[in-house]
């Protein structure tokens, strides 16, 4: 087995005390509708910022006289943004985690019997 925090959850999460018959439906539904939308979204804000910080970085960079400062500036953008890349995919895979262990979470037992009368 992989010593990926992601490989061990899953294992757990895939081990015998799993739900019954309705967690193959709910991971399903997680597996291709809800984790990819959840991923496409933060993924779009995340582009998006750094979009915006490009284009403000031009803004300042066309105000520039030095052409040695600007591509040092712009070289400490590039830095940056690969490192926020790098943090952003460790966001991702973690929000993929906690998206495909919930589906496959028992629901306490109070709530899954209706209240008798």
């Amino acid at each position: 087995m992989n010593d990926s925090a992601i490989f061990q959850g899953l294992n757990r999460a895939w081990s015998t005390g799993t739900p019954p018959m309705a967690w193959p439906m709910a991971f399903w539904k997680n597996c291709f509708f809800d984790c990819p939308v959840e991923v496409a979204s933060h993924i779009q804000r995340f582009a998006g910022r750094q979009m915006q910080d490009q284009v403000q970085l031009f803004s300042e960079l066309s105000r520039e006289e030095n052409m040695a400062n600007a591509f040092t500036k712009e070289a400490a953008f590039i830095q940056q943004s690969a490192l926020a890349w790098s943090s952003e995919m460790l966001e991702v895979a973690e929000l993929v985690q906690s998206k495909m262990l919930s589906s496959t979470q028992v629901a306490p037992p109070d709530a899954q019997q209706p209240p008798a009368h």
